[in-house]
């Protein structure tokens, strides 16, 4: 196995040399080479305006999308309730830990999900614990690009010295190996191995976009040339706005003073109402007009709108730009994103069920292990849509209504309800009817 951890060190190596440069773009923190051009006769004042120019679109964009994905529950079938599975989500504390995964995801094209038994240190008693995992930090190698379920799975973990915490995954067991500081993965020493109790690694790959060659892409490297081009309109334009968006006042036909003193005599700072007097016939005085910003302006705002049409981000969520617009209005705008954002649910959602079916798998409770073979049950997302309330509560009221829907399967249809207002409101009806 040892030989297998190494080639799998070697395929992470490369992953990671890889998400750490999207990294740098999702978190603004670009190398020098990443940064826009600054002219040969660069000085101080050029880098100064160069470190200052990227602005960060890659963490709106994947924000944007962000944002619309929160899960809410997971139905079983024939069942309105929430599947036994979403007790081992709320157990992990997922409602917060997806906003994470989810961005991470977003950004480097891929996360992954480790499942493992633990006790818990307040009740002593064993559950599974999911940990979302970066891409920076594991890999997944996969028998056929079709698959579902990894064949090897690597994690690893920096060590406070330094060193390489390495745990690989087969069909079997979980195997754990040492990589020290500055060593060569041929260097890897075997520390222990245990069974892991599934047929399967414990672990899924949660996907942004994958395509049909197992290749998977994020919210940012497709658009990195735009992401640049964007930051070098606004370091141009920093440049011109330093150096040439004022008038010069010349002078011309004036003896240069020969002395300090002379100097500080002819040193004159011009105030409303002053006059400039030459004693020279031939001395004139003028002014150069300062450079228009307003190509500058908008040729980054040309890009902005390029980064807007690639990435199906509604344009007043770049430009800022935002005039009373109507709920109706509103929701057009932003219908490309819900497109995409329904998208990346199909992708995600999957990714998710199957989390909680492995981690139903490795439970210790009967309801869970049971609850894993319902491969029906699928879990629900949060509805983040612009809508009007009004909009929405006079359609309800309609479909409840004129199709004689019951009502309960319209709740989660309001803006903003959650799976525990509809539990809040199952009781009240019951304590009513009581």
């Amino acid at each position: 196995m040892r030989e297998v951890a190494i080639d799998l060190w070697e395929i992470f190596a490369e992953q990671r040399n890889q998400v750490l440069r999207l990294d740098r773009w999702y978190k603004n923190r670009l190398d020098v080479g990443e940064l826009p051009a600054v002219p040969r006769t660069k000085n101080e004042n050029h880098v100064y305006l160069r470190d200052r120019a990227s602005t960060g679109w890659a963490r709106l964009v994947v924000g944007t999308v962000a944002q619309a994905l929160y899960l809410d529950g997971m139905h079983t079938t024939g069942v309105r309730d929430n599947s036994p599975l979403w007790q081992i989500w709320q157990v992990n504390a997922l409602d917060r830990g997806q906003v994470s995964a989810h961005r991470s995801a977003l950004a480097h094209g891929m996360a992954y999900n480790f499942m493992r038994p633990v006790v818990s240190p307040m009740t002593g008693k064993t559950f599974v614990k999911i940990r979302s995992v970066s891409a920076k930090r594991a890999t997944a190698v996969y028998a056929d690009d079709a698959d579902q379920h990894p064949m090897y799975t690597l994690e690893a973990v920096r060590q406070p010295n330094g060193s390489w915490h390495v745990i690989v995954n087969d069909d079997t067991t979980e195997w754990t190996f040492s990589l020290g500081v500055g060593d060569s993965p041929a260097q890897m020493e075997y520390v222990t191995d245990r069974p892991h109790g599934l047929s399967v690694p414990p672990c899924v790959r949660l996907a942004c976009l994958s395509d049909l060659e197992g290749e998977v892409e994020g919210e940012i490297e497709p658009f990195i040339p735009v992401f640049g081009r964007i930051d070098q309109d606004t370091f141009d334009r920093l440049v011109v706005q330093r150096w040439g968006a004022h008038k010069v006042r010349f002078g011309s036909g004036i003896a240069k003073p020969k002395t300090d003193e002379e100097r500080r005599a002819a040193s004159v700072e011009l105030r409303e109402g002053e006059l400039l007097i030459a004693e020279d016939p031939a001395a004139r005085f003028g002014t150069l007009d300062a450079t228009p910003l307003d190509g500058y302006i908008k040729a980054r705002d040309a890009d902005i709108r390029d980064l807007a049409a690639v990435t199906q981000t509604p344009p007043h969520h770049l430009l800022g730009q935002m005039a009373n617009l109507s709920a109706e209005a509103l929701a057009a705008a932003e219908a490309s994103l819900m497109r995409k954002v329904d998208e990346r649910k199909h992708f995600f959602g999957e990714g998710w069920e199957m989390t909680l079916r492995l981690a139903g798998l490795m439970s210790p409770q009967d309801a869970h292990r049971q609850a894993a073979m319902d491969f029906e049950a699928q879990v629900r997302w949060k509805d983040t849509e612009s809508r009007s309330l009004n909009q929405v509560a006079d359609a309800l009221s309609k479909i409840a209504g004129g199709l004689g829907i019951p009502f309960e399967m319209l709740w989660e249809r309001i803006p903003n309800w959650t799976a525990q207002d509809t539990e809040d409101a199952k009781a009240l009806i019951e304590e009513q009817r009581a």
